[in-house]
């Protein structure tokens, strides 16, 4: 083995403990901060929030389903 080589080989070496580093301190960044997010996927998570629907929205919902409950059942 050369010189060259020995040197190729140490910095190959070096570029993946490099990154495995970077992997590192995203994941302790990661558990700071209380994320549950993967450090292998990376990024934010998502909140998703809710849609709350009215009350005039739910009965209307309720009519809805209940026609079509009733025509099945005559239909039947």
């Amino acid at each position: 083995m050369s010189f060259k080589d020995l040197i190729r080989g140490l910095r190959q070496t070096e570029q993946q403990l490099v990154k495995q580093l970077e992997s590192v301190r995203r994941a302790i960044s990661s558990l700071e901060m209380g994320s549950a997010v993967s450090p292998a996927i990376g990024g934010r998570q998502r909140v998703r929030r809710r849609r709350r629907l009215s009350a005039k929205a739910r009965a209307a919902i309720s009519r809805a389903q209940k026609l079509r409950w009733a025509k099945q059942k005559a239909a039947k």
